[in-house]
């Protein structure tokens, strides 16, 4: 029983330990995966969500963003990147009109942030996925980067802020927050994003819902006095937990009404031309 035990209890104890050596590649290998390199003459990552925006739009993944794995090689090493420690998602606000605010916490931030943003330049990247019927304002962004706000606003996919929600296709807004130690309070950062709605199409409950699904969230970083000629940003995937689905129930029109609401539009404009008529022969 002894012989034949000893090499069973011996294939076992090989099992173990190739699964044991097995575990801290994989754990590298995702940590490799969710670090990438850009060029700082790139500004946006937004390009590679343009797939989930249209069906017809080209599609760039992430990882893409790296020429090669050895684009980051040496930029990554002995660095105490902060961690996400929480995030929270909300749709505050009524009617046509909200905004979403995100509360951002970093863990073990105290001493670790200022270490880290006084050897680096950084700043958190958000990337929120707009659901159809629902727009976000360049212009009106642009006076948030104006006013200091946001470091940096994009919209991509449908920016043509006029077309009702049946002509529209989706878009997707990505922010750049300036992490500096003057702007984080405890650790945490809360950002405002004002939204709108397209017109729905007619419905008989009189409403439109919409539901937003859970944003990215990127930490992308540099170190400071970098030769411009070889500036790169490294791109950290903060790998945020999914927040809770955001509904919006947006007003639209009732069918059963639209014969009504048809017939006094156009009386109303009926009365108002022939009041104009009439008041060019009298006087």
């Amino acid at each position: 029983m002894a012989v034949a035990g000893g090499p069973r209890l011996l294939a076992a104890a090989w099992i173990f330990a190739a699964a044991a050596a097995s575990l801290p590649l994989e754990q590298a290998g995702r940590s490799q995966k969710s670090i990438n390199c850009m060029p700082c003459s790139r500004t946006y990552i937004g390009d590679a969500y343009l797939h989930t925006l249209t069906d017809h739009a080209h599609h760039r993944g992430l990882a893409e963003m790296s020429d090669s794995d050895e684009l980051c090689e040496g930029l990554t090493d002995d660095v105490e990147v902060p961690t996400l420690s929480e995030l929270q998602r909300q749709l505050v606000g009524e009617g046509s009109h909200r905004h979403l605010v995100y509360s951002v916490k970093f863990s073990a931030c105290q001493d670790a942030m200022v270490n880290f943003l006084n050897g680096y330049d950084a700043c958190l990247v958000i990337v929120e996925k707009l659901p159809n019927g629902v727009f976000a304002d360049p212009f009106e962004l642009q006076h948030f980067v104006e006013r200091k706000v946001f470091l940096d606003v994009a919209v991509f996919g449908d920016t043509n802020l006029e077309l009702p929600s049946a002509l529209s296709n989706r878009s997707a807004v990505e922010i750049h927050f300036d992490l500096r130690p003057s702007t984080l309070t405890n650790c945490n950062i809360v950002i405002d994003l004002p939204l709108h709605a397209r017109y729905p199409p007619l419905d008989a409950s009189g409403y439109a819902t919409v539901e937003f699904g859970s944003p990215d969230l990127f930490l992308r970083y540099r170190k400071k006095e970098t030769d411009s000629d070889s500036c790169l940003w490294v791109l950290k995937n903060l790998e945020a937990a999914p927040v809770e689905k955001a509904a919006w129930r947006i007003p639209c029109g009732d069918e059963v009404r639209i014969g009504f609401v048809s017939n006094i539009t156009f009386l109303s404009a009926l009365v108002c031309s022939m009041s104009i008529v009439l008041a060019t022969l009298i006087f």
